[in-house]
């Protein structure tokens, strides 16, 4: 696979100061009242939002399981899971209200629009956000050189590697087959997300909720979907790398978010330690433990909700990792009671 490397070591940027944290959440929820619009993943569609989000509330979804729906297949930044909950709500109380005035703005507010025609029954068009035609044939080209084992051939279109992904992972077609349509659909994925990251420049990710954003949360997905056939194989190396591109994905363009990146390196440290290198898993568990335990500071006083949340479960995951293997110490021991005593507090209402 072109252009794969290593993770490396946890969060790509300094760690923030709490003070800082708190900074840039709040002048993001400001800029909610003038733009309440969401950018959503390639194929995606805001109907398709609010119907999951409605369906979601009849049935009893979690938080949890919602925001990991709107964060991985919308693509959706946290703090634009959050607007688009609250945005759906707004729709359907306005829709409720009677009053045609309350009728929401479709450019500003096009989540709330979407639920306040859903809940009067009205028939609306959105346009295709899938792949051209183009695109199409392009992608069905490069699965075709793979079928004749030809040499794999790379995209920097981040909409072809996700179709040729798209393809390859549902092939039901010969193992020997199937094994180049992977390849060339990992040497898409990793060719698309190396020429986003150079975009970005040295040292920066993507801007949360930017189209970058977007395609950085898609890639790495992509290349999770891929590694999981890889796994089904088994071929352990194959496996390995495949969680690599996805870490390298995340940690290059998803870097700010803990959440992301603890997911991403679990993955691999897991991976590993599937495959025998208990070695390796540790490596990878300690650098969670290192660049996460920040957060226990942070929250030393606060609920953690949402992303921080599920970062700190990440903590708590890579610190049981490591006691697992090599055993416990009073250290880790006390460690894991701080873990604990956090993520009880985010379980309380």
């Amino acid at each position: 696979m072109s252009g794969v490397g290593a993770i490396g070591e946890g969060i790509r940027r300094t760690p923030r100061s709490k003070t800082m944290y708190r900074l840039v959440r709040e002048d993001r929820s400001m800029q909610w009242t003038d733009d309440m619009s969401v950018r959503l993943a390639r194929g995606e569609t805001t109907r398709a939002l609010v119907e999951y989000l409605r369906t979601a509330e009849t049935q009893g979804t979690t938080r949890s399981e919602m925001l990991t729906v709107l964060t991985e297949r919308f693509a959706l930044s946290f703090d634009d899971a959050r607007l688009a909950m609250d945005r759906t709500v707004g729709g359907f109380v306005r829709a409720a209200s009677g009053n045609p005035a309350n009728e929401p703005d479709r450019g500003k507010d096009p989540v709330a629009w979407t639920a306040y025609q859903i809940a009067l029954g009205r028939l609306f068009e959105e346009p295709d956000t899938g792949p051209t035609q183009e695109q199409m044939v392009t992608a069905q080209e490069l699965l075709d050189g793979a079928r004749r084992a030809e040499r794999t051939k790379e995209t920097t279109d981040v909409a072809v590697a996700l179709e040729v992904t798209r393809l390859a992972v549902s092939s039901t077609e010969p193992g020997r087959v199937r094994y180049h349509l992977l390849l060339e659909a990992a040497t898409c994925i990793s060719v698309a997300a190396e020429a986003l990251i150079s975009e970005q420049g040295e040292g920066r990710c993507a801007r949360e909720g930017s189209q970058q954003w977007v395609d950085g949360v898609m890639l790495a997905s992509a290349a999770r979907s891929i590694t999981e056939k890889y796994a089904a194989q088994p071929d352990p190396a194959l496996e390995d790398r495949g969680y690599e591109l996805a870490g390298r994905i995340v940690t290059q363009l998803l870097g700010q978010c803990h959440a992301f990146v603890g997911r991403a390196m679990l993955d691999s440290a897991r991976c590993a330690q599937r495959n025998g290198d208990s070695e390796k898993a540790i490596r990878f568990a300690q650098a969670v433990i290192a660049d996460f335990t920040v957060l226990l500071d942070w929250f030393a006083q606060e609920k953690p909700v949402d992303e921080d949340a599920l970062a700190i479960s990440c903590l708590r995951e890579a610190i049981s990792l490591v006691m697992e293997t090599q055993g416990t110490t009073p250290e880790l021991d006390a460690l894991l009671s701080r873990t604990d005593a956090v993520l009880s507090r985010a379980q309380t209402d």
